[in-house]
């Protein structure tokens, strides 16, 4: 393929996703439908967006039209018109006094005079240009000014800075509207973010939400209002008008070849966090849309702004309304989801019908009115199961099992590798009651689907409100990979029927499935609340109504859930109130009159550890609250959820993996004891952490010796006959009475074992008011945390008092948390622990006698008082991960361990091998330490390498410090065939080694990383290299060292390496892309450590990317220029600008070229093949052809030959987490077959 086929094939991309103004529409699709006759609408929603740019004076086309509509509107005093943020163009609300703000108020005027004319509710939601840059201040003003206008101070949603607001507009609708500009914006600079917001502190809790949200109302129909759309096809969706490839700005200067470059990094690179390809933006909408399809709720609708145009897109069973040409007009198309688009102003309308079906309507503005464009049903109407053939009357008793006998009986070779677990249990009928609902309980009533990332459940009500969990035993295997494995994508479909489906299945067999029964009262017997799970046979029934399509005709679990109205329940201990963990980190930190009963939780946590139940994460758990005579409040816990206790994974293959990858040693055998308390617990160690801060080693081994001098033989032997008797009789069920009498004798070991882990790190945390924190260094390398209540600057109630030895506890955080604290530390003992001080919002006062060992950590923007540090260390910043006190933060290190292989004609079979320890602990950016091993093995060479990269967070401010190290051995080889573009390659008379060089590296590298939030990042090394050359005598390189004067050419030589390297990719999934970029620019200065006047200067640029040329995007053109020029006749054969199998020229071989400077393009057609589902995994294949063209270049050689090859392959991709391609390609050396296979976690 030559350089000018590859420049038409670049021009084809560019011109292919150019969209347009007008009206468009799906081919088939009907503009106007009528709805149904008779129609009942319950309510309708208004919806417009990026009003913010009305004329002076005056109204926006968009906001006419709207106006035009709604004195034509039916009656509007029950609906809802929201406005879908950028409200006011280009910067927010500027301050009173500026000479923009009139500008500003004209702006909202013109939406305020429209608000007052709806009689229904206005809600307004802000976006991007609200925030301008990240500036909470402007978007402050703005509330005001439009609650003040409407005299509404409900008008603004969410709070100011926050994330999400959930509001019930009805008994079968909920409307959850979004900040989605708090998702995009970078925290570390708006100090304020989320610090008056309830619980959500982080993205990942956002997302925690959202999921909760989701699953609670996936009966009604939910409507999504959010400023950014999770999909869109304009200008922010990567399409434009093709006149931007000559005006790429608001200028009649054209600029042919630039603006085409503009566009396409533009479209492909993602490089503004407003557009949808950018990292930052597609992790939101990539969830959003999976965590929708997860849910299973079926009447889910998004709906946004953000595009100045109107668009209604399907994308894979996700709705997605746009709605955002309220002011301003813009370029929009199709593609392959969208069902119509128009680029001018106008507003949409969703009606949500009584009969759970929806319609959307989307109006424009023509003649002076508002003008219908499109009419769609969005929802159907909610399916109805025909209950009249369902029976009335059921046995008391049925048999039932929880698998069928093909997911039970397993050969030996199989129970060898995969082990017994309790499969056989699985497969046992037991005769189990039968409920009936109507009259279980006096009545219980379904009010909802439930369940969490594996169980399938229903949420049950009785008539005095009492709220059940009724749980199916068989798990859902798809819906675990779905929501913990793959959480951006939906693998659901893909993943039914295989055999990783089947794997899993056999998976959850390691749980006990009766387990639970028995621990009510074993709990009983150790004063631990507890639920009080029972087991039933539930039939399709009447009572199930439109459950019957998911549930019935199998086991369940019936379980009480531990909230408000079950405060009479004595196994909950009969308390005043119940709250969830998140509440209860909510009341620690609002007073210290509210407390961890601490003796009852850690005896809870022991009571796990003897039960072998890991899974102990905070959802795990309830909490009874006791107010006592003295006004404070104790917290007690309610373990709940016990569907893993006694868990056995045991087998061969869990064997190995305990042994090479850290994190699989929680899933453990079920024996006399806990062999590594750490990883058991992973689940709830930062739990253990908050909330048994005050608990030292004795309260630990106390709360064990309690558990063995009060559960007794006799107690646990009569706990499991209330398992059915068909499991009671089986062997697994004495097996586990033994080793549950073991496992208790060796319990206070365990406690001791788990303390060394837990009191490593100790977290101290004050309140949201003011505190007063003493830091007192003691004898023996002791330290004293108290913590007070500061009132009236005295030291008032204590909050916490502990003394923590260094012997066990190596680091202390403490968090001030918010308000105005004093810190204050003295010093009278030496070898102090390491203490880390947060202070939290507002303004922190540090008075500090010693400082020794203690780093201060505040927001640099915000004022705090430094009275005296002494020695400490103050380091002020407002990176928000620093700042923020995240109970959920999980403090870990573990391995992963990747295997590689693949093959190329010089390498032979290419054996590779990767673990990376990654440590997650106080600094991340992203982790806090990254030890990266890598090793390689070539087999037609016998060559290896063995690479090491470190890098460690925070050590530079926001810059990561970098460590690196290379060696390669005697045998390892790269190829030589000269300098110059015209060298000869004779492999057809002699072999291969005849260019191959033998090269010795010895390389080590110190430097700084720094890494933007978008997929930037930017790299400054310093590097020594030791390289030395094998004199081999039957070779090329001795013929061409005879050619040189410089006979220490094999010795080993010594070189410097000074490098800046700046690297932005982003794609919209890295093993198939349809739409990416990727751009560095790699440069340095190399000198000869020993000769100081060889030196010279390289840069290597390169640029590529991936285009989607059909509206399906299955076929995608992947195009790649890149370059390498050296300035300086100093370097080496090893140092040149080389061009080869992998640095452009696949159908060369590797190193085929070696000059001063190079130059190579590369373009390739890609075609997706529908995912397709095999035995084991889903799979998706494609295939591709293209070409590589180019060049180097040697001073006073006047070659005018440019190399080229074509050629093609195909790949394969597993649900995006294993990937292999295969290639082959001719060029001048002939046929090359290539291959790679590798994983991408």
């Amino acid at each position: 393929m030559n350089k000018n086929n590859i420049l038409l094939l670049i021009g084809f991309v560019i011109l292919s996703g150019c969209a347009s103004y007008n009206a468009q529409y799906k081919e088939g699709e009907e503009v106007d439908i009528p709805y149904p006759p008779n129609s009942d609408i319950e309510k309708s929603f208004y919806l417009i967006g990026d009003v913010g740019y009305s004329p002076i004076g005056g109204k926006s086309d968009g906001l006419l039209s709207l106006e035009s509509y709604l004195k034509t509107a039916r009656e509007t005093s029950g609906d809802y018109l929201v406005f879908l943020g950028d409200n006011i163009y280009p910067t927010g609300m500027p301050a009173e006094g500026s000479e923009f703000r009139p500008i500003a108020e004209n702006h909202l005027d013109a939406q305020i005079d429209v608000a007052e004319q709806f009689e229904g509710k206005t809600i307004f939601i802000p976006g991007n240009h609200d925030y301008y840059n990240e500036n909470l201040v402007n978007v402050e003003r703005e509330k005001k000014y439009i609650e003040d206008a409407l005299e509404d101070k409900d008008i603004w949603e969410p709070k100011v800075g926050c994330a999400v607001e959930s509001k019930e507009i009805s008994d079968d609708i909920q409307l959850l509207i979004i900040d989605s500009q708090w998702y995009l914006a970078k925290w570390d600079e708006i100090p304020t973010v989320n610090s008056d917001c309830d619980q959500i502190k982080t993205r990942k809790e956002f997302f925690i939400e959202i999921e909760s949200q989701f699953k609670k109302n996936q009966d009604k129909t939910i409507i999504v209002v959010m400023h950014h759309p999770l999909f869109t096809n304009g200008v922010h969706g990567g399409q434009y008008a093709a006149i931007k490839h000559l005006y790429p700005t608001q200028s009649n200067f054209p600029i042919p070849v630039l603006a085409s470059l503009a566009s396409l990094i533009r479209t492909s690179g993602g490089v503004s966090a407003q557009d949808r390809q950018n990292s930052r933006y597609q992790e939101l909408a990539d969830r959003m849309a999976t965590l929708a399809v997860a849910s299973k709720a079926e009447r889910i609708l998004f709906a946004s702004g953000h595009e100045h145009t109107l668009q209604y897109i399907v994308n894979e069973g996700v709705r997605q309304i746009v709605s955002g040409s309220g002011s301003k007009s813009g370029y929009v198309t199709l593609s392959n989801d969208g069902l119509f688009s128009y680029g001018g102003n106008g507003f949409a309308r969703m009606d949500v019908m009584k009969d759970g079906s929806s319609w959307v309507q989307f109006y424009g503005f023509e003649d002076g009115k508002h003008k219908l464009l499109y009419t769609k049903k969005a929802i159907e109407e909610s399916k109805v199961y025909n209950v009249d053939s369902l029976p009335s009357d059921f046995p008391a008793f049925a048999k039932a099992n929880i698998y069928t006998d093909d997911r039970t009986d397993k050969s030996d070779a199989f129970e060898g590798l995969w082990g017994k677990k309790y499969r056989d249990l699985y497969g046992i009928e037991i005769n189990a009651k039968v409920a009936v609902l109507d009259t279980l309980k006096g009545g219980l009533k379904v009010m909802r689907a439930g369940g969490g990332h594996q169980t399938r459940s229903l949420r049950l009500q009785d008539s005095k409100g009492k709220e059940y969990n009724l749980r199916a035993l068989k798990k859902s295997a798809v819906q675990f990979l779905q929501t913990t494995v793959f959480k951006d994508q939906s693998v659901e479909e893909g993943f039914k029927g295989s055999a990783a489906e089947d794997l899993l299945y056999d998976f959850y067999t390691a749980a006990h499935p009766y387990g639970a029964l028995a621990v009510p009262e074993l709990s009983e017997s150790l004063g631990i609340y507890h639920t009080n799970p029972e087991i039933y046979y539930v039939p399709k029934q009447k009572a199930l109504g439109n459950y019957n399509f998911d549930y019935g005709d199998e086991l369940y679990m019936l379980v009480e859930r531990p909230e408000d109205n079950f405060k009479d329940l004595q196994s909950f201990g009969k308390p005043d109130d119940i709250h969830s963990t998140a509440d209860v980190f909510e009341k620690l930190a609002q007073d210290e009159k509210y407390k961890i009963d601490q003796d009852s939780y850690v005896r809870a946590r022991m009571f796990d550890m003897l039960l072998g139940d890991w899974d102990r994460h905070q959802d795990q758990w309830r909490w009874s609250e006791f107010e006592l005579d003295n006004g404070n409040h104790i917290f007690k816990p309610i373990p709940r959820d016990r569907d893993q206790v006694f868990s056995n994974f045991d087998g061969a293959v869990f064997a190995t993996l305990r042994t090479l990858i850290g994190i699989t040693k929680q899933f453990a055998t079920y024996n006399d004891n806990l062999d590594n308390v750490k990883w058991f617990n992973t689940a709830a160690t930062y739990l253990d952490r908050s909330l048994a801060k005050e608990a030292d080693r004795e309260v630990w081994l106390e709360q064990a010796r309690f558990i063995q001098n009060n559960l007794t033989d006799a107690e646990i032997e009569a706990a499991f006959r209330n398992l059915p008797a068909e499991i009671y009789v089986n062997p697994t069920t004495q097996d586990i009475i033994n080793s549950m009498k073991d496992r208790r004798a060796n319990l206070v070991d365990i406690a001791e074992r788990y303390y060394k882990v837990l009191s490593r790190l100790a977290i101290v945390t004050g309140t949201d008011k003011d505190d007063i924190i003493d830091i007192e260094r003691i004898e023996k390398g002791k330290t004293r945390v108290t913590v007070y209540r500061n009132k009236g600057g005295e030291r008032a109630d204590v909050v916490l008092d502990r003394i923590y030895d260094k012997t066990d506890t190596k680091e202390i955080w403490i968090y001030a948390l918010d308000d105005e604290d004093i810190i204050h530390a003295t010093d009278k003992a030496g070898n102090p622990i390491k203490v880390r001080v947060i202070g939290g919002q507002d303004n922190d006062i540090y008075d500090l006698e010693e400082g020794r060992a203690i780093t201060l950590f505040d927001h640099q923007s915000k004022e705090n008082t430094f009275t005296s540090i002494a020695d400490a260390t103050k380091r002020t910043t407002d990176a928000y991960g620093i700042n923020l006190y995240d109970p959920r933060k999980n403090i870990k290190a573990y391995n992963v361990l990747t295997p590689a292989i693949g093959f190329n004609p010089d390498d032979g079979i290419r054996l590779g091998l990767q673990n990376v320890y990654t440590v997650d602990g106080f600094n991340r950016n992203p982790h806090t330490r990254v030890h990266k091993f890598t090793a390689g093995y070539y087999f037609a060479t016998q060559g290896y390498l063995i690479e090491y990269q470190g890098e460690f967070a925070g050590i530079f401010r926001n810059a990561n410090l970098l460590f690196y190290g290379k060696y390669t051995g005697p045998t390892f080889t790269e190829n030589f065939f000269g300098l110059g573009n015209d060298t000869a390659n004779n492999d057809d008379v002699v072999d291969f080694d005849f260019n191959r060089v033998r090269l010795s590296t010895y390389a080590v590298g110190a430097g700084t990383v720094y890494r933007g939030e978008y997929g930037s990042n930017l790299k400054l090394t310093a590097t020594v290299r030791g390289i030395e050359v094998e004199d081999s005598q039957d070779r090329f390189i001795a013929d061409y060292a005879a050619t040189l004067s410089d006979p220490e050419f094999f010795d080993r030589k010594w070189y410097g390496d000074l490098n800046a390297t700046y690297n932005y990719s982003s794609f919209d999934n890295p093993l198939n892309p349809t739409r990416g970029m990727i751009f560095e620019f790699d440069n340095g200065i190399i000198g000869n450590l020993q000769e100081f006047e060889d030196i010279f200067y390289y840069l290597k640029p390169k640029l590529g990317f991936h285009n989607a040329v059909t509206k399906n995007r299955k076929l995608v053109l992947r195009t790649l220029a890149q370059a390498h020029v050296i300035l300086g006749d100093d370097f080496e054969f090893y140092q040149s600008a080389q061009l080869g199998q992998n640095t452009g020229l696949r159908g060369y071989r590797t190193q085929r070229f070696s000059g001063e400077s190079s130059f190579a393009g590369t373009a390739d057609l890609r075609y997706s093949f529908k995912e397709f589902k095999s035995g084991f995994l889903p799979l998706q294949i494609g295939i591709f052809a293209g070409g590589d063209v180019g060049r180097v270049w040697l001073d006073g050689e006047e070659s005018k030959q440019w190399h080229n090859d074509y050629g093609g392959g195909f790949w394969i991709n597993s649900a995006d987490a294993i990937g292999a391609t295969f290639n082959l390609f001719n060029g001048e050396d002939g046929l090359r077959f290539s291959f790679q296979v590798g994983f991408s976690f």
